[in-house]
């Protein structure tokens, strides 16, 4: 599976994106198999680009392989996880209640990554929040600002697949793993307009 990662496929994590905070392969991407799999599958991972699909569960690579046949990619590669691999790489997931605490008693102010459509962040978003869709996180983010990234979404799904490529990327990250009508009700302030990252 190193030799995978090393070679540039795309080795995508099906595991749920808590499990894969806690514990992943290097240079693996979190995708948590669900109703969305094959479409951001589809949508992220170059069609040229070889796959390797990764996951502790047999179940859950055979209806994965089903559903990316069904929008036409056939054959990528699966490695079924022993409970005994290590699994060396980790970061942070954080809710909006602990984002709100940090950033009241952080001296500079954190760089907060949103991965949802620019729509979604013209309506509302975190001022001085740099906007970088999840489909273009892994050709842009290189671009972004040195430092701890904070990555959210609407639900966290998105912002799970954006925080595990830019840790492959080696930044640091939290994964924002909450819903976005939390900002509302934890009275975080918010703004509208735009500012791409």
């Amino acid at each position: 599976m190193t030799d995978a990662v090393l070679a540039g496929t795309w080795v995508v994590d099906l595991r749920r994106r808590t499990s894969f905070s806690r514990g992943h392969l290097p240079g693996t991407v979190s995708m948590e198999y669900g109703t969305q799999f094959a479409t951001y599958v589809g949508w992220l991972v170059p069609w040229e680009d070889e796959l390797v699909l990764l996951c502790d569960d047999p179940e859950d690579l055979g209806s994965a392989l089903r559903d990316l046949a069904a929008i036409g990619m056939d054959g990528p590669r699966t490695h079924l996880l022993d409970v005994a691999t290590p699994l060396p790489a980790t970061y942070r997931r954080a809710d909006w209640a602990a984002f709100r605490d940090e950033v009241a008693q952080a001296p500079v102010a954190p760089v907060v990554v949103d991965v949802r459509q620019r729509d979604e962040h013209d309506q509302e978003h975190l001022p001085g929040s740099l906007n970088l869709p999840v489909q273009d996180v892994d050709l842009r983010g290189a671009d972004l600002p040195p430092g701890e990234l904070w990555v959210h979404c609407r639900s966290g799904y998105r912002a799970g697949i954006a925080a595990s490529i830019l840790h492959r990327m080696g930044r640091r990250v939290v994964h924002v793993d909450d819903a976005w009508e939390r900002v509302a009700e934890l009275a975080i302030p918010t703004t509208t307009g735009g500012v791409a990252a």
